[in-house]
This record gives C-alpha cells, structure tokens and sequence, in this order.
C-alpha cells in the first residue's frame, strides 16, 4: 500500500458520491427562448425534427464563418462509384473540430441548445462528434440512414441520438438541404430508399434538430457556384460510447483551455453516482488535480 494512501480520506470519498448536477442546471432561459425551445422539442417528438431560424446573430454567423474558413478549405470529395454506403460522387467531411479550432466553445454549450437536447435525450447527453459539412456543387444525394443505427439495439427505443445542423449558407433543395421523412423516427420498418422526403430548407443561421432514429440523407448540390456549409453537432445518451473518441482526440492543451461546460459535455461527466467517475472522483475534478499536480 503506498505511504501516502489517506484511509479515512479515500473513505470520505465515497460517501460524497452525488449524482452530476444536469449541463443546463444553470442555463437559464428567457420566456421567448423556453417558447421556442419548447415549440422545437414538441416537433421532433412528434415529426422526429425541428427548425429554429434565426439561432445564430447575424455578427455571430459572420464570425463563425470566418473563423470556420480554414476547416471548410480541408472539406472535399470523394467518388463512391465502387461501392460502399452511398453512391456517386459524396463530401468528405471534416471531424474531430474541438482539436482543431476553439470557434465552437461557446457555440456547442448555448443553453437553449442543450435545452432542446435536454428535451430530446434527457438529462445526461454528451457530445458525441463535432462535424464541418460542405457539399459543393456536383456532390450528389446521400442514400436515406439512421444516425443511431450503429447502436444494435431493437425497435422501438427511447430516442439515443439527438443531431443537430447549424447552417452557415442558406439550405436549399438546389444545394443540397438535408432530406428528412417525418415520422418515420418512430417506425420501427427498414429504411425505404424510394420513402418521400421533405426538404429542410432554411435561411443560413437557422438550427435544425432531429431524431438520430429520424431516416434522413444529405441532399445533392444542383447549383453550379454554391456551397452548403453547415456544423453538425451530434449528441447522445451519455451511458453509450461517443462516435469519436474526445479523450484521445483532444490534445491536454485544448482541454485545459475549454470552459469546464464543454468539458464536461465532451465526456469530462458521470453518468450517474459512479459512472464515469475514476477512483469514486469525479472525472473531471481527477483530471485536473492530476495536471495540477504534473506542473
């Protein structure tokens, strides 16, 4: 046993064990705010999606595309005419952003965006994987899919997936807005390819929301000088594995430089009274006492 080992203290520990206050404990809303977060999380209960225009401040939006430019310029395409998920020519996107700009930070931890994903998953959600998106003119339509369908658990099932587009262009069928078949987050049939869709065209700062179970496909981009910038944001319960690894991805630097909120959003959070805690701590006071105590 190491000299240094504190019985009593290691005791106390546990007997501190609290569940994780919820991430929008303290993200208050205004009426108008609560009205619309309310408004969008009664539509994706019952349509499997929502859109929010006007999410983002026109000096908001701006900045973000400014700061966003360089990760847009890593976008690209690639051809799929051999086979795979989807055919024809398809964007490559780019992921992993938190290690690659911190223009998201505040963006990812707006309290009437984890309200809305409280709405959907409930209190404990994480950030599963932050996305640029750019289908530019020639890509074509992506094949209808589930987000959630990598988890290989049977239908029906509470909603484990809550996605989210901020648009940073204007989305039109002609550039390539997302495809969506209302309703059929709650089938529990397989995908049909030839389903009718529903186009979510919308005024570039707007949000979209919807059901990981939601069938949806990327549109195609008709336009021949057009791009479709957009930021997906994906969330998911927290007990299931994140689809990109945030420990491994995330340099110690950018950790240390984030509010704790994203920290804790990105996986820095218990589950529940143990969960994701290590050595009855919590994970991310553990963290951040070990850093302290390296420099």
């Amino acid at each position: 046993m190491p000299a240094a080992f504190d019985k009593a203290a290691y005791i106390q520990r546990v007997m501190s064990l609290r569940a994780p206050e919820s991430l929008t404990h303290d993200a208050s809303l205004d009426d108008d705010a609560r009205a619309r977060v309310d408004a969008a999380v009664a539509a994706i209960r019952k349509e499997g999606y929502a859109i929010v225009p006007g999410f983002l401040e026109p000096a908001v939006l701006e900045d973000l595309r400014q700061r966003m430019a360089p990760i847009f310029e890593m976008t690209g395409e690639r051809d799929a005419s051999r086979g795979g998920r989807y055919s024809g020519m398809q964007a490559v996107h780019v992921h992993n952003l938190f290690a690659k700009t911190d223009a998201l930070d505040q963006l990812a931890i707006d309290p009437r965006l984890l309200h809305i994903v409280e709405g959907v998953l409930g209190a404990q959600f994480q950030l599963s994987v932050a996305t640029a998106m750019c289908p530019d003119p020639g890509v074509d339509p992506q094949g209808l899919h589930q987000d959630d369908g990598h988890y290989p658990l049977p239908r029906p099932r509470p909603p484990f997936i809550a996605n989210t587009l901020i648009a940073l262009d204007d989305f039109s069928e002609a550039n390539g807005a997302t495809r969506l078949v209302p309703g059929s987050h709650l089938s529990t049939d397989a995908i049909d390819p030839d389903a009718v869709v529903t186009f979510a065209e919308m005024p570039a700062g707007s949000l979209l929301v919807f059901d990981g179970a939601l069938w949806h496909a990327g549109g195609g981009n008709r336009t021949s000088n057009r791009r479709r910038r957009s930021i997906n944001l994906n969330f998911n319960l927290s007990w299931l594995r994140q689809q990109e690894n945030q420990y491994v991805g995330i340099p110690r630097e950018r950790w240390l430089a984030m509010p704790e909120k994203l920290q804790r959003l990105l996986g820095f959070q218990k589950v529940n009274f143990l969960y994701g805690s290590v050595d009855y701590t919590d994970p991310l006071v553990y963290f951040l006492e070990n850093e302290s105590a390296l420099s």
